[in-house]
């Protein structure tokens, strides 16, 4: 069985992520929103995302990026994985923190 969220609690699984990722300043700038991969539509807050329907987009400092189909089916830690490394390319090719290798500060 596929594991349903809404997106307030994608939001909240994922707001420790990028807490620990980004700098304040960079989180202060961060934009997020979720968006059906059919349509490109955003999910509002009450809406469910379904394993494969969805992705972030996000924008910090005005550059844009997003992660991967979020795939829910392996578990909420592996899509949290998942989201964290698409950050962590966005953020090596960003004019902001170029070329940077950043881990969260706390992994449990």
């Amino acid at each position: 069985m596929s594991t349903l969220l809404s997106v307030t609690d994608l939001t909240r699984l994922l707001d420790p992520m990028f807490d620990s990722m980004l700098s304040p300043r960079e989180r202060k700038a961060l934009t997020v929103r979720v968006e059906r991969i059919s349509d490109r539509q955003e999910l509002f807050d009450s809406d469910i995302v379904e394993s494969g329907s969805a992705r972030l987009r996000w924008a910090v400092f005005g550059e844009d990026g997003s992660s991967g189909t979020l795939q829910l089916a392996g578990g909420t830690q592996e899509m949290v994985l998942s989201v964290q490394s698409d950050l962590q390319d966005f953020l090596a090719e960003s004019s902001f923190a170029w070329g940077e290798l950043r881990e969260p500060k706390d992994r449990t």
